[in-house]
Order: C-alpha cells, then sequence, then structure tokens
C-alpha cells in the first residue's frame, strides 16, 4: 500500500507563537516533489503536544486541502482512550484517510493495551498505523501485544517501529505478520539497516526527504548504491536526530533557510536553535553541498 517514503510535516509557527496555515500548501508541495506517498500530520515532530484541538482540527484540514490525492495520516495518540477514539472519530470527518496511534504513556498491561488500541481502531473505521516508540511514551511493546493486536483490529495496515535495535523488531515483526507493512523512524538513522530487514521505508520528519525517497529507490535494485548514500548523508541525519524539542528546531531551522516556512519558529517554552547549533548546521549543510532552497537536491 505505502511504497515511498511517509514524512511527518511540520506545524509552521509565526513569530507571535500563533498557527502559520499559509505555510502549509507549500510544504505540501515540497513533501510530494520530495517523493511522499503519504504525509503524517500531528506527529512529535508536527509538535501536536503543543497545540490545542482547535488547533489540531485546523492543521488537519489545512493540511487535507493541500494534500489532494495525497493520503493523510493523523496522529490521534492520547493518554485516555476516550480521548483517541474522539481525535480518532473527528480527523476521519476532516478527510484523513488513516490514523496513527502510539500507546498510553506508561501502560504496559497487554491486555489494557490491546483494548485501548482495539476501541479506537473500531471508532476510527480506516486503517491505522501503530506507533511502536518507547522513548516518549514508557512503553515497550512485545512481539505477542502487537500479535494480538493484529489479531483484534484487522484494519491496523503498518507499524512504525522505533524500539531499538530496529532492525531487529522489525525482521521478527516481518516473521509473525508478513502481512503488515513495517516502516522506521527516529530521524531515519537506522534507515539502511531497516531495508535489509523488511522495512517498506521510513516514517520521519527527516528535512531533506528527497535523500531518504533516492536511497528507498535504490535499494530496491542496487542495494550497494543505497548503502553509499546512506552513509554520505548519515552525518546529518544523526545531527538532526537529537532528542526532544531540539531536534524538532534544527529541522525548522533548515525549512526556513530553505524558503519553505516564514518563520523556524517553535512553540514556548521551548525556543529556536541558538548561534552555535546553527552554524555548525550550515556548516555540514555546506560540506554535503546540499542546497539551501525548495529544489530537490541532486546526488
Amino acid at each position: 500500500m505505502f511504497n515511498q517514503i511517509i514524512p511527518i510535516t511540520l506545524t509552521p509557527f509565526r513569530e507571535d507563537g500563533t498557527l502559520d496555515l499559509d505555510s502549509i500548501p507549500s510544504l505540501t508541495h515540497f513533501y510530494r516533489d520530495s517523493g511522499a506517498c503519504a504525509l503524517v500530520v500531528l506527529g512529535i515532530m508536527g509538535e501536536a503536544h503543543a497545540l490545542s484541538d482547535r488547533e489540531r482540527e485546523a492543521v488537519v484540514q489545512a493540511y487535507v486541502a493541500a494534500a489532494r490525492d495525497l493520503p493523510v495520516i493523523a496522529t490521534v495518540s492520547a493518554p485516555a482512550t476516550e480521548v483517541a477514539q474522539e481525535r480518532a472519530a473527528r480527523v476521519v470527518e476532516l478527510g484523513a484517510q488513516y490514523v496513527m496511534v502510539a500507546p498510553p504513556t506508561g501502560v504496559s498491561d497487554a491486555s489494557q493495551l490491546v483494548r485501548h488500541f482495539s476501541r479506537v481502531a473500531k471508532v476510527a473505521g480506516v486503517p491505522w498505523v501503530l506507533q511502536d516508540e518507547p522513548v516518549t511514551t514508557g512503553v515497550r511493546l512485545s512481539l505477542h501485544t502487537i500479535a494480538l493486536l493484529a489479531d483484534e483490529t484487522p484494519n491496523l495496515c503498518a507499524i512504525k517501529v522505533e524500539d531499538v535495535p530496529t532492525a531487529s523488531k522489525i525482521e521478527a515483526l516481518h516473521q509473525r505478520l508478513p502481512h503488515i507493512e513495517m516502516f522506521g523512524g527516529l530521524g531515519g538513522v537506522y534507515l539502511f539497516e531497516e531495508l535489509r530487514h523488511h522495512a517498506r521505508a521510513s516514517i520521519t520528519g527527516f528535512s531533506y526527504p528527497d535523500l531518504l525517497a533516492k536511497v528507498v529507490a535504490a535499494y530496491a535494485h542496487q542495494p550497494s548504491e543505497a548503502r553509499t548514500l546512506f552513509y554520505r548523508y548519515l552525518p546529518l541525519i544523526r545531527y538532526e536526530a537529537q532528542l526532544g524539542v531540539r531536534g524538532i528546531a534544527i529541522r525548522k531551522s533548515l525549512f526556513y533557510q530553505r524558503g519553505l516556512i516564514a518563520s523556524p519558529a517553535v512553540r514556548a517554552p521551548a525556543s529556536p536553535v541558538d548561534h552555535v547549533i546553527e552554524d555548525d548546521l550550515l556548516d555540514l549543510v555546506q560540506v554535503l553541498g546540499l542546497p539551501l532552497s525548495p529544489k530537490k537536491s541532486t546526488i
């Protein structure tokens, strides 16, 4: 179903902290030209944690309108089942074709998790993506629990694996659930290894998604070429993949430098990158020969 990278979209803000919905059409055009086969909105990269419910809806509406035929996957994760259900129903009403759900923070009981995901999936009524992301949620999903989920929710269509070592877990899940598509995440840091173990691609917010798309495309016919491309650009992938809001600010800085958003602002109390990070970041981009423009890079 998905055969290429799936960017986690930015939520652009103005300098005063208000939503900048006007930047979303150009962002969507950029993602499409970069080889995206779908878009994820309201992900961690999208600063969903910093948005009100009204703002969440506005962001979904704006991306759905701009995406046209490009499928939109809306993240509806919440600490309470009822809240996640309400979010799922609402984003589907707004035009999202898929939902993505992570475990509620701190819940480790398998039966509770299966019940939570099953109820959300049923209300959504559309294919859903499981986000296996223990760093933020504190929840490690076992292979057994995920297999139960697949049995209980036939509309589970893909799993975003961010439980390191990701390649090992993707391989194990593929052996048990070969009908479900596997994706990596974590900024794309392990993309090549994940491709070697049956990942389709990556669901991530990397600022040069066209580079990841080229790695995925090359892997299909020439894995050695894909390896060379991936390791060439791994320094930037590594630098961007800093934990917490800092990684979001780094990516927003690059999107701003490329003229894709009007401001690199992140929501307070977070702050944009300082001059040290920005200097190092721009130096790295220059060394790698990457463009500071919306145009697709050439490799």
